[in-house]
Order: structure tokens, then C-alpha cells, then sequence
């Protein structure tokens, strides 16, 4: 795709580069734990937890409802809006995030939604909580992914990414990681 803009100057017409693309905003594990733990409603740290365990959208965390969630296999159903029509995936979830889950939707019915919020309520939560967008926990779960060993092809299907590209932007992150276990290698 060509990173030109056409920009008109009088009757002459420049074409500069489009500006790069920033390295995705993501927070460390470490904090995301430490944070949780100060998170005194339970709805908005189970709703923080599940886009931070799932990496979901948060159009797709507000959507899932009860019977979307699979405990026995670990899978959670996500639906989202795309140019007018619902598209869905079925989403690997952790388990220790699906026991959750279970627990916390225990008294709701099937066709309840599991997070009964807006999203701006859902950007109000995480701004209030961690100062950010929920969209920082989606690029948190994927540097963490990759930080754990994980397959670079596994996070593209995980996050329902359309380009694999758009997942190739997380390992800008990573490589500086990499030095540091490179370090950890004899060649003398």
C-alpha cells in the first residue's frame, strides 16, 4: 500500500510520506496484577480481567452473554459489528479466566449479557482504574502472548485480527526483549 498523502500547494500538488504508525500502548503484567488488586467493584475488575485475560475488543467484551461462554472447552463466543453485519469467532480463553466466568455469571440467565455496559462506560472504567482505554489491554494481552513464548500465527487467529500484518506490529515491541535473552547465550 503506498504511504504517500497528496497535499495541495496552490496549483502544485506535494506528495509527502504518511506518518508512521506508533508502537502500540501496552501495560506491563506486573502493574496489570498490582492494579487489580486495588479494584474495589467487582463488576469492573472481572470486566477489566476478561479484556485483559482475552485480548478481545471491547465492542466483543460488552457483547458476550451467558450462553456464549463454553467452561467445559475454554472458549468464549465473541460477536462484533463490521461494516453492518455481526461477525463472530470462537475465542480460546485461559482457564483459570473461564473457572472465573462460571463464577461470576453463576445467577444470570442464558441470554444475559455477562458486562452490562456501554462502551463509554467500558472507557469510563479503565480510565478511572488504569488511566487508559480498554484498547491498552488488548495490545497488554498481546506483548504479553509473545513475551510467554507464544506463536506469532496463534495471536493473529486469537485476536481475530483480518492482515496479519496488523499482529506483526506487536513484535516492534518484543525485539528489544529478545536482546536481553540473546545475552543469556555462550558463544565464548
Amino acid at each position: 500500500m503506498n504511504n504517500l498523502i497528496a497535499i495541495p500547494k496552490g496549483e502544485i500538488v506535494i506528495a509527502v510520506r504518511a506518518p508512521k504508525r506508533d508502537i502500540p500502548k501496552y501495560l506491563d503484567r506486573e502493574y496489570i496484577k498490582q492494579k487489580l488488586l486495588d479494584i474495589t467493584n467487582h463488576e469492573e475488575r472481572m470486566f477489566i480481567t476478561f479484556l485483559w485475560m482475552s485480548g478481545v475488543r471491547v465492542t466483543e467484551a460488552i457483547n458476550v452473554k451467558k450462553r456464549d461462554i463454553n467452561p467445559r472447552d475454554n472458549v468464549v463466543k465473541v460477536k462484533w459489528l463490521k461494516s453492518r453485519k455481526w461477525n463472530e469467532r470462537n475465542l480460546p480463553i485461559h482457564s483459570h479466566l473461564s473457572q472465573m466466568l462460571a463464577v461470576y455469571t453463576g445467577g444470570m440467565n442464558l441470554d444475559d449479557r455477562v458486562f452490562n455496559f456501554t462502551r463509554q462506560r467500558a472507557w469510563q472504567i479503565t480510565k478511572k482504574w488504569f488511566d487508559t482505554n480498554p484498547h491498552t489491554f488488548r495490545h497488554s494481552f498481546a506483548v504479553n502472548y509473545l513475551r510467554s513464548e507464544g506463536n506469532i500465527v496463534n495471536l493473529y487467529r486469537i485476536l481475530g485480527h483480518s492482515k496479519i500484518q496488523t499482529t506483526m506490529e506487536y513484535l516492534k515491541i518484543v525485539p528489544s526483549d529478545l536482546s536481553k535473552e540473546l545475552e543469556t547465550i555462550g558463544f565464548f
